[in-house]
């Protein structure tokens, strides 16, 4: 009987993160450099940046994905530093974190909605695109290994907010219209190249669990009424599923996909007892 090799296989090769100073993107940084990959980490906050720490394999690089001259030069400085980018993780976005909550859609700005559109749909395309040109510009098919880009989304882009929809319009956008678009071009531009999604549910985050804290409804409605395993998951299991996309030993068949590590979502709560 002939085993099955079971690593990843993602030694040497160069990720990059943006967004790679959050909760995620610093699980990301980390799990793939426990991997062996070489990593090049991304954010537009410096100061959060540097909270990565040191690393040998880790090249740290502030950008704004909304410029396209910032974007270019950060994978061409990345391209200096450790080779060509082979896979990239599209991870920056406004997220509802940091985003404003009308008490209802009727009072969303529209300036807000504009602004999140920006950053999380056109910023993650220009992320995607500079990915893309680099590779064809510099890899080779015949040697570069795990190329691909990985879109990260959320469940919100599947079941919405009511409160914020210019969230959930930029998460559906890229997970969903993006991703399908992206899986016509890229494998026949830069032959066994791949595109994948991931659909993180409610993150177990320092801030998620403060904003628990302040609102006692938020723990039931986002996870315990709303999963099939009432909780939120861990940004570990999140970068871990990140990792599984990236790595093609793993999941080298898995093309145009949304992969939900969400606890099993199912759906958002529409009405609260005496609201009917």
């Amino acid at each position: 009987m002939e085993l099955i090799d079971m690593g990843l296989g993602l030694e040497g090769t160069h990720v990059l993160v943006t967004g790679a100073a959050g909760f995620i993107g610093s699980a990301c940084v980390t799990a793939f450099l426990s991997a062996g990959a070489y990593v090049t980490a991304v954010d537009i906050n410096s100061t959060k940046l540097e909270s990565l720490g040191q690393h040998a394999h880790l090249f740290k690089v502030v950008a704004d994905i909304t410029s396209e001259e910032e974007l270019e030069a950060a994978f061409e400085s990345a391209r200096a530093k450790f080779g060509v980018v082979a896979c990239c993780i599209a991870l920056a976005s406004l997220d509802l974190s940091v985003l404003k909550h009308p008490d209802s859609v009727l009072d969303l700005e529209v300036s807000q909605f504009k602004r999140t559109l920006e950053v999380n749909v056109v910023g993650t395309f220009l992320t995607a695109r500079t990915w893309l040109r680099d590779l064809t510009q510099h890899g080779n098919p015949n040697i570069t290994r795990n190329a691909s880009v990985i879109i990260v989304g959320s469940e919100s882009g599947h079941f919405g907010e009511a409160s914020n929809p210019d969230y959930s319009s930029g998460k559906s956008a890229v997970q969903y219209g993006l991703v399908q678009s992206l899986k016509a071009s890229v494998p026949k531009l830069f032959p066994g190249a791949r595109v994948n999604a991931i659909a993180p549910g409610p993150v177990d985050t320092p801030q998620f669990r403060k904003e628990c804290a302040q609102n006692p409804l938020q723990l039931y409605l986002d996870s315990q009424a709303t999963s099939a395993s009432g909780k939120p998951v861990s940004p570990e299991s999140v970068a871990k599923g990140i990792v599984f996309l990236a790595s093609e030993a793993w999941s080298g068949s898995v093309m145009g996909q949304i992969l939900n590590v969400d606890g099993g979502k199912f759906g958002k709560l529409m009405w609260e007892r005496g609201q009917l």
